[in-house]
């Protein structure tokens, strides 16, 4: 049985700050100290909403992307590169026209609720009974 310090999985990433359109760039590496069976090796774009409020806060996932870098095979040791399109059209949300929109944005300011989408990069080795090994890092998406 391998124990949590033994394998390791990473994300490096040629730069952290992009625009929508961009792309993504980097390579996902990964060291094991034995070999491991897995369905796939995949990485993604992932978007986390975190909404708050004088009640608490919540999270939830509002935007996913994942491909394949790999498929099932055993895996010990390796550099994957990839590129991720970021979509264009990724930070317009959809809003209300007119009067209705701007009580509903003024609503909100004054009962203190807020939100904040924090964009990760997320690498995972899908291990099938098994815990899967993954590594997520924040990049800045504006």
């Amino acid at each position: 049985m391998l124990l949590f310090g033994k394998r390791k999985i990473d994300v490096i990433l040629e730069k952290y700050n992009f625009s929508p359109g961009e792309m993504i760039r980097g390579k996902v590496v990964l060291k094991l100290k034995e070999p491991i069976k897995a369905r796939a090796l995949k990485v993604g774009l992932v978007g986390e909403k975190e909404s708050y409020s004088s009640k608490g806060s919540s999270k939830s996932q509002v935007f996913k992307f994942e491909m394949p870098l790999d498929g099932e095979k055993e895996y010990l040791e390796g550099e994957y590169n990839f590129e991720l399109k970021i979509p264009s059209n990724l930070l317009t949300a959809p809003q209300l026209p007119g009067i209705v929109g701007d009580i509903v944005k003024g609503l909100r300011v004054l009962s203190g609720v807020g939100e904040r989408i924090s964009w990760y990069v997320v690498a995972k080795l899908d291990i099938p009974s098994g815990l899967d090994i993954s590594k997520k890092v924040q990049v800045i998406i504006g």
